[in-house]
């Protein structure tokens, strides 16, 4: 007899089913700079990710997304701006639930271009040469869009494993 180990098996996702509503966390008559959040969530393969949700959330505005066939996301979206605190970098949230995962991950997107990255005390906490997995980076692959366009890629373990934070 050759023993072999049980297969991994989890509940869902339903996500695509049920769960997701309009890609779009701003409306057309509201102020503030449009922006497109795309990237991909990738499992540790490296493969992407094809019924992952997102959801987003920054100020008063909240959204969920999911992921295509691909592992591909997009959010179009009100850009953060400063806040009263003169240290915290404007940035947008995100829950990320997926197969596999008994407990959604949580994390922020950072913009390359604000000053005040060099000094948001949560970011400071990250270690140096992880920083780089919460800072989106300006994309110009969309040539058809109106709003400017931030990559930011979700890589759920392995190389180049997003930060992800342990809220309690």
């Amino acid at each position: 007899m050759n023993a072999s180990l049980t297969p991994a098996q989890t509940v869902g996702p339903f996500f695509h089913d049920c769960l997701l509503g309009d890609r779009l966390a701003a409306n057309a008559e509201e102020g503030g700079e449009r922006v497109c959040l795309r990237g991909f969530v990738y499992d540790g393969d490296g493969v992407g990710v094809p019924d992952a949700m997102l959801e987003c959330w920054h100020g008063g505005r909240f959204a969920r997304v999911g992921t295509d066939a691909a592992g591909v996301y997009t959010l179009i979206t009100i850009r953060p701006v400063r806040g009263s605190s003169l240290t915290r970098a404007p940035h947008i949230s995100l829950a990320i639930f997926a197969r596999g995962l008994l407990n959604h991950l949580y994390t922020r997107v950072y913009f390359p271009d604000e000053a005040l990255n060099l000094s948001d005390k949560i970011l400071l906490r990250v270690p140096a040469d992880r920083r780089a997995t919460l800072i989106a980076t300006r994309d110009s692959g969309r040539p058809d869009a109106s709003e400017p366009t931030y990559r930011f890629d979700i890589v759920l373990q392995g190389t180049g494993e997003t930060v992800f934070f342990d809220f309690k």
